[in-house]
């Protein structure tokens, strides 16, 4: 494939959403998560490049994304850093071999029903309690800010700073709702009244002389 068709396909793929009109009845403009793999090291840069034919004298990082979703491979993008340009992969035998080693790894993901109470994925078991806990918290702000489907929402945390994106939703049926007042029972001071019954009795002896 000609190199400028390679990158027009790239750019195409990567271009930022906003370029796109929201409202553009021909297109229905969305985002996924792409897994991607980030390479650093000189020896194994080296490899790839020459592998992947990438033409470029200085690449101090290489960023390998996922396209399809099932592991690093042929018809993969690649991106170069400082350049910044896109290449389709065609990894050889032994490239190919090293990509199938890689994985994501540690992910977890949770799945809720309609009908499941929040309270369930915070009784998970001991090794993704915390995260079950966060699951928690978010689906009952979902459940009670949003009445309607489908929403998808991207949540980052990074360098101390927290973002979360949100598309795809219905903004109509997004209605903020407060959360219920946890109301602590007040406590009414009570007057306990002891009453103490005292019995007296009077025992009168009588003594008598005969």
């Amino acid at each position: 494939m000609p190199r400028n068709k390679t990158l027009l396909i790239a750019l195409l793929l990567f271009l930022p959403l906003q370029i796109f009109a929201q409202g553009n009845r021909f297109a229905k403009v969305d985002q996924e998560v792409v897994q991607t793999a980030t390479v650093v090291e000189p020896r194994l840069l080296k490899m790839f490049s020459e592998d992947f034919m990438i033409p470029e004298d200085q690449v101090s990082k290489l960023v390998i994304y996922d396209l399809s979703g099932d592991g690093f491979g042929e018809g993969d993008i690649a991106r170069t850093f400082p350049g910044g340009r896109f290449y389709i992969v065609t990894p050889g035998n032994r490239t190919q071999r090293i990509m199938n080693e890689w994985s994501f790894g540690g992910n977890i993901k949770f799945t809720a029903h309609s009908s499941d109470p929040p309270e369930v994925f915070e009784s998970a078991p001991d090794s993704v309690r915390a995260m079950g806990g966060i699951f928690a918290s978010l689906l009952r702000g979902l459940r009670r800010n949003y009445k309607g489907t489908p929403i998808k929402i991207h949540l980052e945390q990074n360098d101390g700073v927290t973002s979360v994106e949100m598309w795809g939703y219905s903004p109509e049926l997004m209605k903020y709702m407060p959360p219920p007042e946890n109301k602590v029972p007040e406590e009414v001071p009570v007057m306990k009244l002891i009453y103490l019954e005292k019995t007296v009795v009077d025992s009168v002896i009588t003594t008598g002389l005969k």
